[in-house]
């Protein structure tokens, strides 16, 4: 049985390792959300425009021609209004809200974290095989604990050391529950 259990547990640690890279990095990334956004990179921008004060003299074209100095005329996806004096402008990965008076404003764009922003997906069951693997991820690694568990004898086993290490190992989650 100990050797059956040996090979169980050394087989299904080999498949789950790559997936359990990745849960581990994505798990860093999202532990950390306060401090900056683990999925995607938003970056401002001081800009200068040069567009007329008057809204109706402002057209889709007369907008990308003034935003072909930044690189970003193709980018251009419509423009509105929020006050007289303001324009903002929407582009495919960011926008820019700008001042008509004296043409200054803000670019601020918003585009995927390579890698990672995928990574974060994984947490979130994007589609249903994906919950399903999930699940088969989530059972395989009772089994790896389990079995790690029943593989060391004696002191070094689950009566000895081990018993100590797992209800510590579970008392500090426990207490985190309890205080949060």
């Amino acid at each position: 049985m100990r050797r059956w259990l040996l090979v169980l547990h050394r087989d299904l640690g080999y498949f789950f390792t790559g997936i359990t890279v990745l849960y581990a990095i994505s798990g860093l990334a999202v532990n950390h959300a306060r401090d900056w956004n683990p999925s995607y990179i938003t970056e401002r921008k001081d800009v200068r425009l040069d567009l007329p004060n008057d809204q109706a003299e402002i057209s889709a074209a007369r907008v990308r021609t003034c935003l072909d100095p930044l690189g970003e005329a193709g980018n251009y996806r419509s423009h509105s209004f929020p006050s007289s004096k303001k324009i903002k402008i929407y582009l495919t990965e960011g926008d820019i809200l700008a001042n008509l008076e004296d043409g200054t404003g803000v670019l601020e764009t918003c585009r995927r974290r390579p890698l990672l922003h995928h990574f974060n997906m994984l947490h979130l069951n994007p589609v249903k095989w994906w919950r399903a693997f999930s699940d088969c991820f989530a059972v395989g690694l009772l089994v790896i604990a389990i079995t790690g568990m029943c593989i060391p004898r004696g002191r070094q086993g689950l009566v000895g050391r081990g018993k100590w290490l797992v209800g510590s190992g579970m008392l500090i989650p426990l207490a985190a529950m309890m205080l949060l």
